[in-house]
């Protein structure tokens, strides 16, 4: 049994499934560390839409600080509105449950509404009571026989004829009439007041007054109450407030007359009796304060949308689903809707949860319309009227929306259906806001589960975010938007939601999982440091299985890396990757193995910063991958190349200032500029090894030359290679890592090994000759060398051999190797009072010839 002014029978509704949408920490502040999930659930009551073929719906609600529990809106779905005094349903003739039978009874209330309508009917041609019992009047006439006049609707009727004409709409100009007559700009929400927090004196004395009326535990009437809660009002407006404030904070939504398990409560007396009410009774209570208190006010009748509204199909009935108040302030009508102002209600505990909403109170009508659409299009206040149609198929929006005052840019329906597999929303920001989305698969009248991020992607700007959804699969999904202000710790709240019909899904591999949320730049991207990137947009192409992002900087920054595909592990990833440190720019070489979608992300600190930020997240297409033996050898740090590190160590003018050297004679040579107090040695590395006769350290040698540091490399397989810098000075005695180099050796020379070095070959000591560790067997072998500082130089092997400094300080000799196996040391006297010798460097003698040069570098 449905009746005009209350909420449809609770038991046509059903739930949705609660579900997690899991928001990683990088989200809401970019912590590269932060990775404990946030749970978040909800589940929404959804009034079963009076048609043949309901399309289900599903919308969850974010909270701050509430167990994960199923919330629904008040009023917020399509629930038939007809509660009046009498229960009177004017489209049936069937008998209200609690109806009373008594024949005098039903006379009485005949004579009642008789009285009442030649009362009506009496007022003047052009009186608002008139406009109002025609409207009505039509109903009851279009209505089976043996109904009758519901008595509140008598006395909202007679009032309103007391007040004057102005209190309704202006009437409808034609469209000429309409370009003659010049319209005065309606005032704002913002006009009347900048924000709620100047009503801060009216609300704590309400609050005051409303814990003294609890206390007495008595209930009070509306001529008791209203001068009590308005005691500090100022103004009209303060008033207004006051008493939309009160209605919030003491009546509690009727639940079990909602569910069906108790009759509806909405009589101002049975309201102010038990506290509780449906939306028709805020309304009636509402309109009757505000008649106490002089204001003028009214109750309109129309319907509602909330989460359930489904693109254009949320509901057919011709019945009104909801009823909220206008009131008029300096001559213009405002909005007011207590009951959604209140709070919502937990279905599964069948619970009212107090949440106060400031966005009903006084708000503006073309923000109003978004969910409420009265029955005569006057109530709309705007010009031109929003017809139902255009009504049901807009975007729903959560008051939320407009708080954080963003737009929707394209596009402005509910339901999308995907073209060539995909759908795109756009919303438009004023202020810097931080999104998020949640895509959900509708399985029959219920939502199914979070289909997670590999289906949708989200790139933001600084005043803007575009959401591409790709579904995996054909149906209809929802689409759940979330925002909050910028660098704000507190959790999403939603804003919007759109219903996407999935005609033909797309082939091909889905998306790699985000947990950051979004693709490309983050929007406040320039406050992190990051001044401009090598590629716009949030898909990069590898049609070889290799790029190099550049990120230029307005300060120095480090930078880590993150690259994911659904084959690759942890230890492959990190052979994929190779970054670059410098001054005014960050560098990622990255090198994809399989074909598909890969995410990049990438995290920034500033220097001496405690922890990475998400800064960018880009999606990867390879179209050609690399070989799996051409990747990166393993354990590269940050700093590979020349760059902040290597500066800050004391090293300038770099030879090679890339990280990644190619040689095709499988020896090079990395010089750097060096401050006098800096020492410098080197390691050399590879994955896997092939030529173990020799260990890969004997293949590189440090030589320091005055200001010039110098690195020898010689490779003695073809290969990648990581050569490793590590540095020391006089205020840090221990060596500390420096940088790192990828050494990359397609050369099939195999290079002799350098000699030996010991701990005294430091700064100054060079090797002229021989280069080369290897030493041919029972050969004449020149030795040149410097060794500052040394008194006396010589050569131990078979014989020993003592060397001339000759006039440019080289310590030079012939010597001869021996046999096979012998080892050579070059030795020298570092004081002329001791006859002691220190081994500088170690040479061996084999049975063939070195490399082809006889050198090895």
């Amino acid at each position: 049994m449905k009746t005009i002014h209350d909420e449809a029978e609770p038991s046509k509704t059903h739930t949705i499934k609660a579900r997690e949408l899991i928001l990683s920490p990088h989200s809401r502040n970019g912590n590269h560390h932060e990775k404990q999930p946030t749970q978040i659930t909800s589940k929404w009551a959804h009034p079963k839409n009076h048609e043949e073929n309901p399309i289900p719906s599903q919308a969850d609600d974010i909270l701050s600080g509430q167990r994960a529990a199923h919330m629904s809106d008040v009023c917020n779905g399509n629930f038939s509105l007809g509660q009046v005094s009498e229960e009177i349903n004017l489209n049936s003739s069937e008998k209200i449950p609690h109806q009373d039978s008594n024949a005098n009874r039903s006379k009485n209330r005949v004579s009642k509404k008789v009285s009442a309508v030649q009362k009506v009917r009496d007022e003047p041609k052009d009186s608002p009571s008139k406009d109002v019992f025609s409207f009505w009047a039509n109903k009851v006439n279009n209505s089976s026989k043996g109904t009758t006049f519901p008595k509140l609707l008598q006395k909202s009727f007679v009032t309103a004829g007391k007040s004057p004409p102005a209190l309704l709409p202006p009437k409808r100009l034609s469209l000429e009439e309409e370009n003659q007559t010049e319209k005065p700009q309606r005032k704002t929400r913002r006009d009347l007041f900048s924000d709620t927090e100047v009503f801060s004196h009216v609300d704590t004395h309400v609050l005051h007054v409303s814990q003294q009326m609890k206390s007495g535990h008595t209930r009070m009437s509306v001529q008791a109450i209203v001068p009590l809660i308005t005691a500090k009002s100022q103004s009209k407006l303060e008033m207004v407030r006051a008493i939309w404030f009160w209605l919030c904070h003491n009546i509690e939504y009727d639940v079990d007359g909602f569910l069906g398990l108790s009759e509806k409560i909405h009589m101002p007396e049975q309201v102010l009796q038990t506290g509780r009410a449906v939306c028709s009774g805020y309304a009636h209570l509402c309109c009757e304060m505000c008649r106490e208190a002089g204001l003028s006010s009214v109750e309109i009748p129309g319907f509602s949308r909330g989460p359930c509204a489904r693109g254009g199909r949320q509901c057919q009935q011709q019945k009104s689903s909801h009823m909220w108040n206008a009131v008029q302030l300096e001559g213009q009508w405002w909005f007011l809707d207590a009951c959604w102002g209140a709070g919502t209600v937990d279905t599964e505990s069948r619970l009212f949860v107090p949440r106060h909403d400031d966005f009903f109170f006084l708000t503006d009508p073309e923000h109003f319309i978004e969910t409420h659409w009265p029955e005569d299009p006057a109530w709309q206040l705007l010009q031109p009227s929003i017809s139902r149609e255009d009504f049901e198929q807009r975007v729903f929006k959560t008051s939320e929306f407009f708080r954080l005052q963003l737009c929707l840019l394209s596009p402005n329906t509910s339901l999308l259906r995907t073209a060539h597999g995909e759908a795109s929303v756009t919303l438009g920001s004023t202020h810097p806001t931080e999104f998020t989305y949640q895509l959900s698969k509708l399985q029959g009248t219920v939502t199914g589960e979070d289909v997670g991020t590999a289906h949708g992607m989200m790139t933001v700007s600084e005043n803007s975010v575009t959401i591409k959804v790709i579904p995996p699969a054909k149906g209809l999904y929802d689409l759940m938007i979330f925002a909050r202000h910028a660098d704000s710790l507190d959790p999403y709240n939603w804003v919007c939601s759109y219903q996407i019909l999935c005609l033909e899904p797309r082939s091909g591999e889905a998306l790699p999982e985000n947990p950051f949320h979004f693709w490309g730049l983050h929007q406040k991207v320039r406050d992190f440091g990051i001044e401009e990137s090598s590629y716009k947009g949030e898909l990069l192409v590898a049609p070889q299985g290799t790029l190099l992002l550049t990120l230029r900087t307005s300060r120095p920054l480090l930078a880590s890396y993150e690259l994911v595909n659904k084959d690759l592990d942890s230890t492959l990833s990190k052979k994929c990757l190779a970054a670059q440190a410098e001054h005014k720019k960050l560098s990622c070489h990255v090198l994809c193995p399989f074909q598909g979608y890969y995410r990049l992300s990438v995290f920034v600190k500033d220097l001496g910063g405690t922890s990475f930020r998400n800064t960018a997240n880009f999606l990867i297409r390879c179209l050609g991958p690399v070989n799996q033996n051409e990747l990166f050898p393993l354990g590269l740090s940050m700093h590979c190349g020349s760059g902040i590190s290597s500066s800050g160590c004391g090293l300038s003018n770099p030879s090679h200032s890339d990280p990644i050297i190619t040689t095709k004679m499988g020896k090079c040579n990395i010089t750097f500029h060096a401050r006098a107090d800096v020492e410098v040695t080197a390691s050399l590395s590879k994955d896997k090894v092939t030529n173990t006769e020799y260990p890969l350290e004997r293949y590189v040698l440090v030589t320091h030359l005055k200001s010039k540091v110098s690195v020898c490399i010689v490779l003695p397989e073809p290969g990648v290679y990581k050569v490793g810098l590590f540095g020391r000075n006089n205020d840090h005695m221990e060596f500390v890592h420096i940088c790192d180099y990828i050494v990359r050796c397609s050369s099939e020379l195999c290079w002799p090994p350098f000699p030996k070095v010991y701990s005294l070959w430091r700064r100054g000591c060079v090797l002229l000759e021989p280069r080369t560790g290897l030493l041919q067997e029972q050969s004449w072998v020149r030795f040149r060398v410097r060794v500052p500082k040394a008194h006396r130089a010589v050569v131990l092997g078979e014989e020993k051999t003592v060397l001339q400094l000759n006039p440019s300080s080289v310590w030079e000799g012939e010597v001869f190797s021996g046999a096979e196996g012998m080892r050579l040391r070059l030795a020298a006297s570092f004081s002329p009072r001791c006859s002691s010798m220190e081994v500088l460097l170690e040479f061996e003698v084999g049975r063939g010839p070195p490399a082809s040069t006889g050198r090895s570098g």
